[in-house]
């Protein structure tokens, strides 16, 4: 599994629980965190984590609930996974609208969780690299001119270069310029594949 900068992060208030995930995350060559409460896991986070948070529902101090509430209003890239020995359908749907990745009820299977962290890894790890393609799209349109940006727009609506000269009051030798100016700062060879960038980035007209 090829990860960046992500981990598992285990918060139970029973020790011994903590210790076998642990066991099984390290057989899996995963970066591993314990935690015996919510609270001592917040207060840890000195920079955003990423990965799989691996949940009690039912703590000393804040619940597993509120935890899962708290990493949705950092808007953390975190996929959770609920355990608890008391399940029920009320417990599930409440824990899926926090933003519960899954729910398992006790006795799990090893295999069972195992997979679950697999998959919680992957869905991280996506939207961390959804992020920062985001993020790197973002500091694209920040390097181009004011003058660049303008014609960004018009190709962005398939405008043709010789109606963007006119339009623009420009030679269409400089419009072609500042198109080629726009294509190396995003590092792409032509107009469909700067459109699809920002299309997939998520970027709206508005923001450009």
């Amino acid at each position: 599994m090829q990860l960046d900068s992500c981990a598992v992060y285990v918060v139970d208030d029973d020790w011994p629980v903590c210790q076998s995930i642990e066991r099984m995350v390290n057989v899996m060559g995963l970066p591993v965190q314990t935690y015996l409460s919510a609270e001592q896991f917040l207060n840890s986070m000195s920079d955003e984590p990423h990965g799989c948070l691996i949940t009690d529902i039912r703590l000393h101090g804040m619940s597993g609930l509120q935890l899962l509430k708290e990493i949705a209003a950092h808007q953390w890239d975190l996929s959770s996974i609920v355990i608890t020995g008391y399940g029920d359908v009320r417990l599930a749907v409440e824990s899926f609208k926090a933003g519960a990745f899954t729910f398992l009820e006790k006795p799990y299977r090893e295999q069972e969780l195992w997979e679950a962290i697999v998959q919680a890894m992957a869905q991280s790890q996506a939207k961390l690299e959804d992020r920062k393609f985001k993020q790197h799209v973002k500091a694209c349109l920040k390097r181009l001119t004011p003058e660049e940006t303008e014609v960004l727009r018009e190709l962005l609506h398939s405008t043709p270069l010789k109606s963007i000269a006119v339009r623009l009051n420009f030679s269409l030798r400089t419009i072609d310029l500042r198109r080629r100016s726009i294509l190396d700062k995003f590092k792409v060879d032509s107009k469909i594949d700067l459109t699809r960038m920002i299309i997939t980035a998520g970027i709206a007209m508005d923001e450009i």
